[in-house]
């Protein structure tokens, strides 16, 4: 069963002399990367702890015990904004911030991350969370209701994308009658943002969206300061730590944060997991058949394919991380998917195993920055695959070439045809 990620190795001295090997593109535009990225993240993680990517100026960390230890490591800072212009982070800047914009707590480094968490964390509570389960359910089967009788259907846009939309809008205490606008201004505000080749039709419909949503959002923040109710964003609202609170902006930046990061890789959980389950077959009929297996199932997902593969960190001042002598703005990306797939931790990681012991992965990150989200990503996931798997029993793919999404760090379908 699953265990926290505090696992230790033994210590490594292998110096990092080495670069990206020959011929390696880790990009989405890549189609071998596409189809299996975690081949290839073989190769890196084998060619040394610490490996230099020349193509985007940045040193990349893919064995389980750095990545680890990175993921820890108090000192490193994630501001764009701190890193050197030649490195990978600074590409990101200008869409990420913008000349002016402050940055949301996803890259915020303390002690304004530490404000932030710390007050956040007192409204997104497993308790709150908990308190959502049969609702959740009650969604996932609602979904499904949408589809019963159809013989073949787009999982992605059925159920996958949805669900943890409408699970976020209800927590928020978004009106019913406005869900619908609600899920479209979601849906198109986000697919730019996570998109670094959309089109130019597609980013002005994103921030018209992006426009709707934000007064949409400042109008029910602006009701819930005048009539609290008991829901999310009065949770936000009251949340207080030595008399300090967060501001209107705060609050909306906390709402957009979840919307995107949230909901995307939410949805690719559900997706990616879905996929595996039907490229196995076996492992989808042991779930049906022993239930209680759901929750080890969610994590083997997890570490299998999960939705993020890449994090990054940026050297705060000059020093050795794992080995390699750094400088002060220096990029590091780990790479998530190479160490949940370290033969050094988990016997033979490239097979899908739904009942695999001791559990370990970094899909959620780690240290400071794990995912506040992550409580409630494993409850959408745990019982939207259940849902799925109980209300359809004979579920297979219905497609042979699978089309994945051209996001850099981010693993996801576009879409996943079905035969029920």
């Amino acid at each position: 069963m699953r265990r926290s990620s505090g696992w230790r190795g033994s210590a490594m001295t292998e110096t990092a002399t080495n670069e990206v090997p020959l011929g390696i593109q880790l990009t989405p535009l890549n189609p071998e990367y596409q189809r299996d990225p975690f081949s290839l993240l073989d190769r890196v993680r084998e060619a040394g702890r610490v490996i230099w990517d020349e193509q985007f100026g940045r040193w990349l960390v893919a064995r389980f015990e750095d990545v680890h230890a990175i993921l820890n490591d108090r000192d490193l800072l994630v501001d764009p904004r701190k890193a050197n212009d030649k490195s990978f982070n600074a590409m990101f800047r200008q869409r990420l911030l913008g000349e002016d914009r402050e940055p949301s707590m996803l890259c915020q480094d303390p002690p304004a991350h530490t404000r932030l968490r710390g007050l956040v964390s007192k409204a997104f509570t497993p308790r709150a969370i908990e308190r959502m389960r049969p609702r959740i359910e009650e969604i996932a089967n609602e979904l499904c209701d949408r589809v019963e009788g159809q013989e073949r259907f787009d999982l992605m846009t059925a159920f996958c994308q949805p669900y943890p939309t409408i699970v976020i809008a209800e927590m928020l205490g978004v009106d019913p009658k406005d869900q619908a606008d609600f899920k479209r201004w979601t849906d198109d505000s986000v697919a730019a943002g996570f998109d670094p080749f959309a089109s130019e039709e597609v980013r002005q419909r994103a921030m018209r969206a992006g426009e709707e949503l934000q007064a949409y959002l400042r109008r029910v923040i602006a009701e819930r300061r005048a009539e609290p109710r008991d829901d999310l964003i009065t949770a936000m609202l009251r949340a207080e730590e030595n008399g300090d609170f967060l501001n209107d902006e705060e609050v909306l930046s906390m709402i957009g944060l979840l919307l995107a990061a949230g909901n995307v890789t939410t949805t690719d959980l559900l997706g990616n997991g879905m996929k595996n389950l039907l490229q196995h077959p076996d492992q989808a009929q042991l779930l049906r058949e022993r239930p209680e297996l759901i929750e080890n199932a969610v994590e083997e997902m997890l570490r299998y394919e999960g939705p993020v593969t890449f994090s990054g960190r940026i050297v705060p001042d000059d020093r050795v991380i794992a080995g390699c002598p750094m400088q002060k703005g220096d990029s590091i990306t780990v790479a998530l998917g190479g160490a949940n797939y370290d033969p050094r931790l988990h016997k033979d990681p490239h097979k899908f195993d739904v009942t695999r012991e001791d559990i370990d992965h970094v899909a959620f990150g780690g240290g400071r920055r794990y995912c506040l989200g992550a409580p409630l990503a494993r409850l959408e996931a745990q019982i939207g695959v259940r849902v799925l798997l109980e209300r359809f029993p004979t579920m297979r793919l219905a497609q042979q070439e699978l089309k994945w999404k051209r996001v850099p760090g981010f693993r996801g379908l576009e879409e996943l045809w079905v035969e029920v």
